[in-house]
């Protein structure tokens, strides 16, 4: 079955928002929420709600997120489907841990956990656990946080899922790095790019990357920090990520303000006008507030 209007619609939609194009995706999400309505088709609907959802999450607007995802669970419940159901659940969590509402998001999960389950879906399992693991990092139980990613990591091998794993072991090197435990956390970050290397991810290792030059800059190493830092960003830029391109560029600016003050000031630069056209207000601030430190 070929493609319909309502599929080039939303892969549209999806490059707009990669692009930073975010009123036009916006749009286009939802004009291929309605097509697939129009067409009957429940299953692509749920699932351009679901994208349109992490859109709005992403990009601030968390009251529209749970609506999309709250129409969307209702979609998925009329097919069956336990683990669609579920990531909507894990989608919840992730608005309810944002807002602060950390025993919201523990039972979202849980519910998540018992539908994964029920399915049999390992993978499904150890995602969720990792996020039990972030609402415990957050809440300062580190030891518990860690433990919940040990147990999602083991998941993640049972499953013979590379990409999951990668995931869990970047979740520990970046909690093991915050509790100077640098030895680990640098062997977790390599285990970390090599594994997202092989499952093909160019953003989760251009994300790996970022930590690791942020421990190698912890550690004094500002030669290697920049060269891990730079492959990142040539990730980010080729992928089209607007977002983690512009804060690699932040990174690198600042750490070769110093040394090369022109490099870096063309670095903030380019960080702030990609910022400014994601609508990333804070960050463009930011941004600014460095190059303030350049005479001229």
């Amino acid at each position: 079955m070929g493609k319909t209007q309502a599929d080039t619609t939303l892969e549209d939609a999806e490059k707009l928002w990669l692009g930073g194009e975010i009123q036009q995706a916006r749009e286009a999400f939802r004009r291929a929420r309605l097509l697939y309505h129009e067409v009957g088709d429940p299953a692509g609907e749920a699932a351009a709600l679901t994208t349109l959802g992490d859109f709005e999450a992403e990009t601030g607007h968390q009251a529209a997120a749970r609506e999309c995802f709250i129409d969307a669970r209702k979609l998925f419940a009329g097919d069956g489907d336990q683990r669609d159901q579920a990531s909507i659940l894990v989608r919840l969590g992730q608005l309810a841990h944002r807002a602060g509402n950390p025993e919201e998001a523990r039972q979202c999960y849980r519910s998540a956990a018992e539908l994964y389950d029920s399915a049999s879906d390992h993978s499904g399992l150890a995602h969720v656990t990792k996020k039990l693991g972030n609402i415990e990092r957050d809440c300062g139980r580190q030891d518990l946080a860690l433990d919940r990613y040990g147990e999602a990591l083991a998941l993640y091998r049972r499953a013979n899922d590379t990409l999951g794993q990668a995931h869990a072991l970047k979740a520990m090197a970046s909690l093991h790095r915050h509790l100077s435990h640098r030895d680990r956390a640098h062997e977790e970050y390599e285990q970390a790019v090599e594994l997202y290397r092989q499952a093909g991810d160019a953003l989760g290792e251009a994300a790996a990357l970022q930590g690791l030059g942020h421990l190698l800059i912890g550690l004094g190493d500002r030669a290697q920090a920049r060269k891990t830092l730079e492959a990142a960003r040539h990730l980010f830029a080729t992928s089209g990520h607007l977002k983690g391109e512009a804060e690699v560029l932040l990174d690198l600016g600042r750490l070769i303000a110093t040394a090369e003050p022109n490099h870096a000031r063309n670095h903030l630069h380019h960080a702030l006008q990609l910022f400014t056209r994601l609508g990333q207000n804070e960050a463009a601030a930011e941004a600014e507030r460095e190059l303030a430190n350049f005479p001229g």
